[in-house]
């Protein structure tokens, strides 16, 4: 297996949502050589991905309101946040937000303030939209510097250390070519793993490469089990973000037959009114509130019945008379392509969407390997068990320059590292196995198709055992199969032959990724925040801590719970 080429820069970046844009200007600003890669197109991943009219991000109103945002944030949290990023960030991003228009986005302030998703609390709320012309800024500002290179659809297969520090990495380019880069630091910003079950709301370039790539380095993950799921709309057009704050106006959810969902699911003392209105006011599925029964209704009846259609939602045509912008932007958007929730039948179902877990990082987005930094959704941010709405877009421009700051210092203070062709294709080899370039077209064909066999079934269980709703019986059975899909992949006679390469790496992906994720869902026997257990359905201060992953000497994943 043999490198094409070599090139040659200080800091290589993986990933261009926010964070990754973010840091590459700032690095490029400060006059160091900067390589961003990404897997699709400039300006990608969720940051940029279409799924609703605009994202948000939620800034502190003054210096008053800093103690209380981290007191929405910690409550929220469930214990398993980290209080020193979230005191930054409340300190920092009001004059991030000022920064949009550096990286070519356009920021419009909402009138008046706002509470987001799960603030108790109203503030300032910033709505970023109009993705496409964005990424015409963005490419015009990345094109005004000599020392910034961009690689699109490329993606980066492993780092390369020596000394235990960052010394290099090998990608795969869009030709399907080996190139060995030779770098002082990496900055990872490759987004989270949504992708990875079969119903999401993610573009496919987010499917937890950069948390493979982080912890083969040496980093550890932490909070893994804390995954978002949001309703989505299956009808009448499949994969279309659901804006929560219309179910103020929703009657009820109901099957196929016209019965509420519901109804069988509340416990006494709480009207269906009342889960409605509290569900209005968040997207993604917590367990921490009473609404948790509109999201385990859906996935319970799912799991009884294999239906994936999704539930109808019955809505008062009084929704089109508000007039407040935060409606009016989503059902304008909804109009223009061609639904309206008043007329329409909409059916809704849970997808996945966030991770709040991630890289284990500090306050400088480092990752406990010199020369790693992780920013933006990949990394373990200021969020814990749930995640506050409009604090992600904000924490890429609040990690994004801290992460540039800290890797400027790293790289004028650092000479370059060993990372040469035979160190690269010793690691290619150890990841994949035996390489076979003689086999046949046929053989590797059938190779191919039993690999994406495989990552279809990968996506299929986990969306249906580690959903909303989990138990041990389901995450064990998922756990066994997975692993017994991942003994027939020949991973070496993929890699061997260019077109096959990036199925390879996506298949070894979601192999080892698939695994953790179910090792630590079974791991948290308790239900907290976005980590619901049927088994285990109350809060446990015994598991009040944060749970590790690293990998073992063998390869393998070890996790553990701590208290830092």
């Amino acid at each position: 297996m043999e490198i094409n080429r070599t090139i040659e820069t200080d800091v290589l970046v993986a990933g261009s949502g926010l964070a990754g844009i973010k840091a590459a200007k700032e690095l490029a600003g400060q006059g160091h050589q900067v390589l961003l890669v990404t897997k699709m197109k400039v300006a990608s991943g969720s940051s940029f991905y279409p799924l609703k009219a605009s994202l948000g991000t939620q800034v502190t109103k003054d210096r008053a309101d800093e103690q209380v945002f981290l007191e929405d944030i910690e409550e929220l949290s469930r214990g398993m946040h980290r209080r020193d990023l979230a005191e930054a960030y409340v300190r920092e991003i009001p004059e991030r937000v000022e920064e949009y228009p550096e990286i070519g986005v356009d920021a419009k302030k909402l009138e008046g303030e706002r509470k987001a998703c799960f603030a108790p609390h109203a503030r300032d709320i910033y709505l970023l939209a109009d993705w496409e012309k964005i990424r015409r800024n963005v490419r015009e500002i990345f094109g005004g510097y000599d020392n910034l290179r961009v690689m699109e659809r490329t993606v980066v297969l492993t780092l390369l250390k020596d000394s235990d520090r960052i010394a290099g990495a090998v990608l795969l380019d869009a030709d399907n070519e080996l190139v060995l880069v030779r770098c002082k630091a990496a900055v990872l910003a490759t987004g989270g793993f949504g992708s990875i079950y079969k119903h999401n709301l993610n573009p496919k370039d987010v499917d937890g490469s950069g948390h493979i790539l982080a912890l083969e380095a040496g980093a550890r993950l932490v909070n893994m089990e804390f995954i978002q799921f949001i309703p989505g709309i299956t009808s009448p057009k499949y994969k279309t973000l659901f804006g929560e704050h219309t179910l103020t106006y929703c009657r009820d959810i109901v099957d196929s037959d016209g019965e509420s969902l519901l109804d069988p699911e509340l416990p006494d003392g709480l009207s269906k009114r009342e889960c409605l209105d509290i569900r209005s006011t968040h997207g993604p599925f917590t367990h921490s509130l009473d609404s948790k029964w509109f999201d385990i209704a859906m996935m319970k009846r799912i799991g009884d019945t294999g239906n994936e259609d999704g539930f109808r939602l019955l809505f008062d045509p009084a929704l089109y008379d508000n007039g407040e912008e935060f409606y009016t932007v989503y059902l304008d958007w909804l109009k223009e392509r061609g639904i309206d929730l008043a007329l329409d039948e909409i059916r809704i179902a849970p997808f996945a969407h966030a991770s709040n877990g991630g890289v284990f990082i500090d306050l400088d987005g480092r990752a406990g390997v010199p020369g790693l930094y992780s920013i933006g959704e990949l990394s373990c941010n200021i969020e814990g068990a749930n995640r506050l709405g409009g604090n992600s877009t904000g924490a890429c421009m609040v990690f994004g320059k801290r992460a540039a700051d800290h890797c400027g210092e790293y790289v004028r203070s650092t000479g370059f590292g060993r990372a040469d062709a035979g160190m690269a294709e010793a690691r290619l080899a150890g990841m994949f196995g035996e390489f076979d370039p003689h086999v046949s077209g046929e053989e590797a064909e059938a190779a191919a198709e039993h690999a994406r066999e495989v990552t279809e079934r990968i996506r299929e269980i986990l969306w249906y055992n580690a959903n909303v709703v989990r138990s041990e019986e389901d995450l064990s059975a998922a756990l066994s199969e997975i692993r017994k899909l991942g003994e027939g992949v020949r991973a070496g006679l993929l890699f061997s032959r260019p077109g096959f390469r990036k199925l390879a790496v996506r298949t070894r992906n979601f192999l080892k990724l698939s695994q953790i994720l179910l090792l630590a869902m079974t791991e948290r026997r308790e239900s907290r925040g976005a980590h619901y257990r049927e088994d285990f359905p109350h809060e446990d201060p015994a598991f009040g801590r944060r749970l590790f992953v690293s990998v073992s000497e063998d390869g393998s994943p070890d996790l553990e719970f701590r208290s830092e």
